[in-house]
């Protein structure tokens, strides 16, 4: 593993370790306002599905920067940051969708919303990753 390899792993895995920091102290935070009688049981559910949404929104806006071991060719590497592009810009939205159903809908069609909203970006980006990988696959003809 060369330094730079190191140096950009080492930055993703603080990044995820600050952002489950920060989901772990909202829940803890939201857990004490709770026992204090500040909010009720719905609020903390609601609060903490939007904290989740926004940790793992602000994750993977960050998916494109994630390559992992070095591509072979430049046709390679082209095709996996369109993937990683794709992937994670469709991710962030549907995470995003899922805040704003959390943040400000009924929590039924929330909780029915965000999960629609979640499974359709995953079926969008391995839709797209499929795609991409059977005409990377297929012969060129150059």
């Amino acid at each position: 593993m060369s330094d730079s390899s190191y140096s950009r792993a080492r930055k993703q895995i603080i990044f995820a370790l600050k952002l489950a920091a920060a989901m772990i102290a909202a829940a803890l935070l939201l857990t004490l306002a709770r026992k204090q009688g500040w909010i009720e049981g719905a609020q903390v559910v609601r609060a903490q599905n939007v904290v989740i949404g926004l940790a793992l929104a602000a994750f993977c806006n960050s998916m494109p920067k994630m390559l992992g071991r070095p591509p072979r060719s430049t046709r390679e590497a082209t095709l996996s940051q369109a993937v990683l592009r794709v992937g994670g810009w469709v991710m962030t939205v549907g995470l995003l969708v899922w805040t704003a159903l959390w943040a400000f809908a009924p929590q039924r069609l929330a909780s029915i919303g965000s999960v629609i909203a979640v499974g359709a970006s995953v079926a969008i980006m391995l839709g797209y990753a499929t795609w991409k990988c059977i005409t990377f696959r297929a012969p060129r003809s150059d």
